[in-house]
């Protein structure tokens, strides 16, 4: 294994101020919107001046995309310690429908629909923030199979059940903007469970003709 690299006290020093202004930055668009949250204000808000943080970020699509990008890998890591449990037992797949509501109900979602909804309009900023995007559903894709690994479902049916309950998540996580109803989600959740429970079922009863 490779010994950890040592940085210098200025690379720490700069490697915390680009921490401070990419947090600084996902705050500024979860609270203020995209359209609202100007350099200005991010920077005043990491604490650094405006010219320092030109200097790592030298435009603001540059600092969005690197922002969500930081976002993005830090949930890639967290699904992956999900989908770990998972596959040593502690978790169930009904556990893992209602992580990912938690993730669609909340600030990643709501950091997420912002920037893409203003992407549509500005190429700039479409360019800088797919790429991250497509490669967070890769891995999304990657760490969802995991879960069918002793199953015979097939590639196919578990894409279609993967991007079925993503656009679930996504219509409840646009609903949540205009109805605040944590009962009525709840529901919503229970009976794709069920859903979902009848279509592995089916696998199973599948593997056990075929046995």
């Amino acid at each position: 294994m490779n010994a950890p690299v040592k940085l210098s006290k200025q690379e720490a020093r700069s490697a915390r101020m680009r921490e401070r202004i990419l947090t600084a930055t996902l705050d500024s668009i979860h609270e203020l919107g995209y359209q609202n949250a100007s350099t200005t204000e991010i920077a005043s808000r990491a604490g650094v001046s405006r010219g320092a943080m030109l200097h790592h970020f030298p435009t603001k699509e540059v600092l969005i995309g690197s922002a969500v990008e930081s976002l993005l890998e830090a949930e890639i890591t967290d699904l992956r310690g999900i989908a770990d449990d998972y596959a040593h037992k502690k978790l169930t797949i009904d556990d893992f429908v209602d992580y990912l509501w938690s993730r669609f109900s909340g600030r990643l979602f709501m950091i997420t629909i912002d920037f893409l909804s203003s992407a549509r309009t500005d190429e700039k900023l479409r360019e800088a923030v797919i790429p991250v995007s497509l490669n967070f559903h890769k891995s999304l894709n990657e760490i969802w199979s995991q879960f069918f690994t002793y199953r015979k479902t097939s590639p196919h049916k578990v894409q279609i059940l993967l991007n079925t309950t993503l656009c679930l998540m996504r219509g409840m996580g646009v609903q949540t903007i205009v109805r605040n109803d944590a009962e009525y989600y709840d529901g919503l959740r229970s009976n794709w469970k069920t859903i979902l429970h009848r279509m592995l079922d089916e696998d199973a009863d599948d593997e056990r003709r075929d046995a």
